[in-house]
């Protein structure tokens, strides 16, 4: 049985109390996980022929979500985000669905002119959504001449 390691024969916890009664596996080197399991089982054994349980997925979407998926699915992914918690900043992302939620609470304008209001908004507001319509830089190329 410690030999095998087909999921049939038995569970995890059955061939790791295997080893460790035959000696193969010391009390210091058992798994971290061993305690617990043995502590606190499953209430139903995990086994390879067990039927599964039949469960209806609930949808959990927020307002937001929806918009920005629609961001996203217009705009494309503005780049690189970073989550940690030192940052204050926005995402251009959140700023949008800001905006969006802000002018949806003002006024009862279409959801595709709310679209096209908020990105408007944070055009003003110095945050180009579209790429094509950001103001050029000043072009300043090097000219180096190989003799």
């Amino acid at each position: 049985m410690a030999g095998s390691r087909l999921e049939k024969i038995g569970t995890i916890f059955t061939r790791a109390t295997g080893l460790l009664k035959s000696g193969a596996v010391k009390p210091q080197d058992k798994p971290l996980w061993y305690d617990v399991y043995e502590a606190f089982p499953p209430r139903y054994e995990p086994h390879y022929d067990r039927s599964h349980i039949r469960k209806e997925i609930k949808q959990i979407f927020y307002p937001e979500d929806v918009i920005r998926g629609k961001f996203y699915r217009k705009y494309g992914s503005p780049g690189i985000i970073n989550l940690s918690e030192t940052n204050a900043r926005s995402s251009l992302c959140q700023l949008f669905v800001a905006e969006y939620k802000h002018l949806e609470a003002d006024s009862t304008l279409t959801e595709d002119r709310l679209m096209e209001e908020a990105a408007l908004a944070l055009e003003t507001s110095g945050f180009y959504l579209d790429h094509f319509q950001h103001p050029q830089k000043a072009d300043v190329r090097l000219h180096v001449i190989f003799s």
